[in-house]
């Protein structure tokens, strides 16, 4: 048994159609281009957000010194890295990430890069979602 959307007649199905149309039209005027400045705020707002909801449970999981400390180390550790995929990406003239993977491991490299990239919206999920996480 499927679910069948109900069939609107007469002038309101005029509207919608019209109205439909419009807001599809309208969307496309713009390009879909924002800044850079825009991007970079998106993603800093996503990482300080999930940071702000991570954090405590972390905290209350490692205790509080050596939470401060594991937070010391782990934003060295980011950091030395981001300098690393930078020198990289100049030393290899490449702009992206995956072109970076591409340029150093090669095309099967790339494509593991690919599939875990693709995966791991999925795989954080289920990580999310067991009891143990959930704190109330």
């Amino acid at each position: 048994m499927s679910y069948q959307q109900p069939q609107l007649s007469g002038p309101l199905q005029r509207e919608t159609d019209s109205s439909d149309r419009e807001s599809l039209i309208s969307g496309h005027e713009h390009g879909g281009k924002s800044s850079q400045s825009a991007a970079v705020f998106n993603v800093v707002n996503s990482v300080i957000g999930s940071g702000i909801i991570g954090l405590p449970y972390s905290m209350k999981q490692a205790g509080f010194p050596l939470g401060i400390l594991l937070l010391f180390l782990v934003s060295y550790i980011t950091d030395f890295s981001l300098v690393l995929l930078i020198k990289g990406g100049a030393l290899s003239g490449t702009d992206s990430y995956q072109s970076l993977v591409n340029k150093t491991f090669g095309f099967p490299g790339y494509l593991l890069l690919s599939t875990l990239q693709f995966m791991y919206p999925f795989i954080d999920y289920q990580g999310n979602a067991t009891k143990e996480h959930l704190v109330f």
